[in-house]
């Protein structure tokens, strides 16, 4: 009697899912990975244009703008002034957004005033009684990092408002 030659065994069927889940576990691996350096990444650009825009409302408003760095909240808002009152505005999430941690040094919540101008101001223009009336530490230098798993990013932001990153 004879054999027909056409076909697949059993053991290559069984050889061929085989390579092809391993493909398949590097291959989602590897897309795991990426997605967590996007979310770090993204949350570093978004902490980035929120400092910049801080600035830009600054000089647009001839106003001193506050850009808040939580850290207990993972957060970063501006408080501007809106005529005689002061409104919180632009306020990112880090964890709820991007699913990212936000550390500062010492866990603080740091407090950078941009001036009409486009720098940092210590005094805080015409705020300058804000301090008296936080808990907040006005930065000179210190480094924002952004954290998810294994993978992290970070700002320096410097004494004028500069941002190294």
């Amino acid at each position: 009697m004879r054999r027909r030659a056409d076909g697949f065994t059993l053991i290559e069927l069984i050889v061929v899912i085989l390579i092809g889940s391993i493909l398949t576990g590097v291959a989602l691996s590897s897309f795991s990975n990426v997605q967590t350096r996007f979310a770090v990444q993204g949350a570093k650009q978004a902490y980035m244009t929120l400092h910049q825009r801080a600035r830009s409302k600054a000089v647009e408003s001839g106003e001193t703008v506050i850009l808040v760095n939580w850290a207990s909240g993972d957060s970063v808002a501006l408080l501007v002034r809106d005529g005689a009152d002061s409104v919180w505005s632009d306020q990112t999430h880090f964890r709820r957004q991007f699913d990212v941690d936000v550390r500062t040094p010492g866990d603080v919540t740091y407090v950078i005033c941009m001036t009409p101008r486009g720098y940092a101001d210590y005094n805080c223009g015409s705020w300058g009684a804000i301090n008296a009336a936080s808990q907040a530490t006005f930065a000179d230098t210190f480094r924002v990092q952004f954290w998810l798993s294994a993978d992290s990013a970070s700002v320096l932001v410097l004494p004028m408002g500069q941002l190294v990153g």
